[in-house]
This record gives C-alpha cells, sequence and structure tokens, in this order.
C-alpha cells in the first residue's frame, strides 16, 4: 500500500465510522435515549427531548 492508498482508506474508513455514529444517535433519539459525547473536557450527557446536556455520572 502506497500512501495515497493509505489515505484514501483511512478517509473511507472515516466515512463509514461518521455514517455508523450518526445512525446510533439517530436510533437513540428516536427512541428517547440519552447518549453520552466529550466535550473536550468531559463525558457529557446528550438528552434528545430537551437537549439539556449534563455532566455524565462519575
Amino acid at each position: 500500500m502506497n500512501r495515497e492508498d493509505v489515505s484514501a482508506y483511512a478517509n473511507h474508513a472515516l466515512t463509514v465510522l461518521r455514517e455508523a455514529v450518526s445512525e446510533a444517535i439517530e436510533r437513540k433519539r428516536r427512541l428517547g435515549q440519552y447518549w453520552v459525547v466529550w466535550d473536550g473536557e468531559k463525558p457529557v450527557e446528550v438528552y434528545p427531548e430537551n437537549a439539556v446536556d449534563r455532566p455524565a455520572a462519575e
């Protein structure tokens, strides 16, 4: 594999991962479940119904 192949492979992998996460979040949103994201400092719970973000339990 040359550098261009690796870059194309990495870009494809990133695209597939983004699609999978998007589908998982949409499924949680439809089910009314929360999900956890990283805000740069700590994990934060995201709630679909009112979009209230709270620090995740430690």
